[in-house]
């Protein structure tokens, strides 16, 4: 007889076929998953940016009409609906600062990278602070922890694009401060900051390797990047392309990264070959391959629970989501728990639960 769940985390997933998030109880101790309810979110529904105090989520939907969707989150974990706003850009990424005060989204079809007010979007003004254009298929768009710097990735360009964040009392404005030009054909797509902010992670959706650019905590400038091994189980694939078209052959199709909260380990996702890729980072902060596994069918999108002890990894092609315990000291996957989703899974956040 299984033991109660005892929940501790709220898990959200975006299902873009659907137009809803599925939402689940998680009991990390069990590793186990429990479905709280479908919510309506909108047409292709895609990127999620929680708030740092975990009470509000923001998710963009990329149908006919774009919007910028904000929900309350319950201490239970139940999710309600404030507002709806359109907005004028089909989002790839959507990030929210620490303070809760500013939206920054980027824009692949539209190669460009937005700032909004956060509570102007609220009260149903989808209209920007600011607009970037010519950012070639800009893929991501992140926020540092202290709120001073954004980067973003021009996937089209083979670009990481930094800047600063200049407020003026209701107003604020992107500067930027520099680019970074990664190898040819990488296609830098997402990124993510190390846990003390020293190192810039990028994952190139055409190489399916991760680089490892050194960063100023201060200052925010990086220095040079170093790419990691190639996994073993993808090193047949070809370097992919950007799409459409889509290739006529099996090419690599890298999608998503994670970085552990030790920061001891990277992990990846490659959609062609369905793998969930574990790399190890040494004490130059080196990435090396240390392992794989398959996962579902075409791998969007994986999340950490914030101890690190779990990931969670959503396929495209999948209506069911899995849920991997991590090994603390190897960083490997093993499977734990599977569990219905809707179509087109794509985004995962993970939360704890302020009533647990």
């Amino acid at each position: 007889m299984s033991t109660a769940l005892s929940p501790t985390h709220l898990v959200t997933v975006s299902n873009a076929e659907d137009g809803d998030l599925s939402v689940y109880h998680l009991d990390a101790a069990q590793a186990r998953l429990a479905p709280i309810a479908r919510t309506p979110a909108g047409s292709v529904v895609m990127p999620q940016a929680p708030t740092h105090d975990g009470r509000q989520l923001y998710v963009a939907t990329r149908g006919t009409q774009p919007t910028i969707v904000g929900y309350d989150i319950g201490a239970d974990g139940t999710l309600t609906q404030r507002f709806s706003t359109p907005i004028d850009a089909s989002l790839a990424y959507l990030s929210v600062d620490r303070a809760g005060r500013l939206l920054f989204g980027a824009s692949y079809g539209g190669s460009r990278l937005f700032v909004w007010d956060a509570k102007r979007v609220e009260s149903g003004d989808g209209a920007p602070l600011q607009f970037i254009d010519r950012i070639q298929n800009a893929h991501s768009i992140i926020v540092s922890d202290d709120d001073r710097y954004v980067y973003a990735a021009s996937l089209g360009s083979d670009r990481v694009l930094f800047y600063g964040i200049a407020r003026a009392g209701e107003e604020a404005a992107l500067i930027a401060r520099g680019e970074l030009a990664t190898p040819a054909g990488f296609g830098p797509r997402h990124l993510r900051l190390a846990p003390d902010g020293a190192t810039l992670y990028v994952i190139g959706e055409f190489h399916g390797t991760v680089l490892a650019i050194p960063r100023d905590p201060v200052t925010g400038e990086l220095g040079e990047p170093v790419e990691s091994d190639l996994a073993p189980s993808i090193a047949h694939l070809a370097h992919g392309a950007p799409r459409p078209p889509a290739p006529t052959s099996p090419v690599i199709w890298a999608a998503d990264l994670q970085v552990s909260p030790d920061g001891r380990f990277v992990f990846a996702t490659e959609r062609t070959a369905n793998r969930l890729i574990t790399f190890r980072v040494d004490e130059n902060r080196k990435l090396h391959y240390a392992s794989c596994i398959e996962t579902e069918p075409q791998p969007r999108g994986i999340r950490l629970s914030p101890d690190g002890s779990l990931l969670a990894a959503s396929g495209e092609l999948s209506t069911s989501i899995s849920l991997y315990r991590v090994d603390a000291a190897t960083g490997a996957l093993t499977p734990a728990t599977r569990i219905e989703c809707g179509k087109g899974a794509n985004w995962i956040e993970i939360l704890p639960l302020r009533g647990a």
